[in-house]
């Protein structure tokens, strides 16, 4: 059998692979080295080495080495029911849509309803608003009937405004602190699909 790199004869017993060539050992420690955590065979110009030296492929390097990965990240309650719901159905073959809503990140009191609404069928964002007398409500032209009908029934005299976008719904500090068991409400019955009858 002959080296791959050089053509040199290689003595039975000696030959070293790497992929799918066959190297003398001169020609293979030039080149190659192994993984210290995995032992891969890795291309020697590719490799990291750590501080003693040690060498390690791309995968493991970023696996043992990532300092932007923490090791217990921060997952909400929201978050963490989404990710076990989504587990469950992929183990169990269903393809389910429900998903979290999204909120305005720099309002921290929406997160709190974001936990609390958990798993909805139709997206929509939820913003906060401040507290003013021209209205406590904003919600996009395609929610907006849906509010309306709510807070009649549920929150009367509640000030509504017609805000830009599509599924979009700003809530008032003073409404999301003083009726918050309404807002959910609110939020759950605009975000769950209406079935449709089945034709006869």
């Amino acid at each position: 059998m002959r080296c791959s790199n050089c053509n040199d004869v290689i003595p039975d017993g000696e030959v070293r692979w790497a992929y799918d060539d066959c190297y003398c050992s001169d020609c293979f420690d030039d080149n190659y080295t192994y993984c210290s955590h995995c032992d891969e065979v890795i291309v020697r110009n590719l490799t990291i080495y750590d501080d003693d030296g040690e060498p390690f492929c791309n995968d493991c390097w970023s696996n043992e080495n990532d300092d932007d990965a923490p090791d217990n990240p921060d997952v909400s309650e929201a978050d963490r029911e989404l990710i076990v719901h989504l587990s469950r159905n992929w183990l169990q073959g269903n393809i389910e849509n429900k998903r979290l809503i999204t909120i305005n990140k720099n309002d921290y009191h929406l997160q709190a309803i974001k936990d609390k609404v958990g798993l909805v069928e139709k997206s929509i964002y939820i913003f906060g608003l401040q507290d003013r007398d021209e209205y406590q409500i904003s919600a996009s032209s395609n929610i907006i009937e849906d509010v309306k009908e709510f807070i009649l029934l549920n929150l009367s005299g509640i000030k509504i405004s017609e805000g830009s976008g599509c599924n979009r719904l700003g809530i008032s500090l003073s409404l999301r602190k003083n009726n918050s068991s309404e807002i959910l409400k609110l939020i759950r019955k605009i975000t769950t699909q209406v079935k449709k009858p089945l034709l006869q």
